[in-house]
């Protein structure tokens, strides 16, 4: 059986999610849209691709282009740890 060939994280877009989780998370439980997030933060393409890799390790939930942390994202962040 082969390994499956490792994905790299796209360190690029890592200062842009930082941006999206703490915008989120800051209105939470508010749903907040893409176009939104897009004005407060810049850009439009690269954060929807951005939104999506969140979306697909369970950071963020999302209803249509509407997008909020997971709770147990906003759990740890209730916490504050540091």
């Amino acid at each position: 059986m082969h390994a499956k060939p490792r994905r790299h994280w796209p360190a690029d877009r890592i200062p842009l999610q930082r941006a999206i989780m703490a915008l989120a998370l800051e209105t939470y439980p508010r749903w907040s849209t893409i176009p939104e997030l897009a004005r407060e933060i810049g850009g439009s393409g690269a954060l929807t691709r951005a939104a999506i890799e969140l979306i697909k390790v369970g950071a963020l939930e999302s209803h249509g282009t509407a997008v909020r942390p997971s709770k147990p994202v906003a759990f740890v962040d209730k916490l504050g740890l540091p």
